[in-house]
């Protein structure tokens, strides 16, 4: 179930391109069991990302574990090359 409070946080978060990418309770007692601990992307960030909990026994809340996969094929390759260039007004000293 989803609070009003949770959709204003919601729709101010996308208002800077960001959503909450934590579907999963975080805090988990004996009563309850919330999302307290949230990760937050830009909407267009990253293709392909995978979220997992870690229960790890040292906390009451649970850690989680952001796994992003990146395509570097599509990053474009910058090739730098230095030409000098010589011609008759440059003279060319060699001892």
């Amino acid at each position: 179930m989803e609070s009003e409070k949770k959709n204003q946080l919601d729709n101010l978060l996308l208002s800077y391109n960001l959503i909450n990418i934590i579907s999963f309770p975080t805090r988990v007692q004996n009563t309850s069991a919330i999302a307290i601990d949230n990760i937050f992307i830009g909407v267009s960030e990253f293709e392909s990302y995978t979220v997992t909990p870690i229960l790890n026994g040292l906390s009451d809340h649970d850690a989680q574990l952001l796994l992003i996969s990146t395509d570097y094929s599509q990053i474009p390759i910058q090739i730098s090359k230095t030409i000098r260039k010589i011609n008759k007004y440059l003279t060319l000293f060699i001892n």
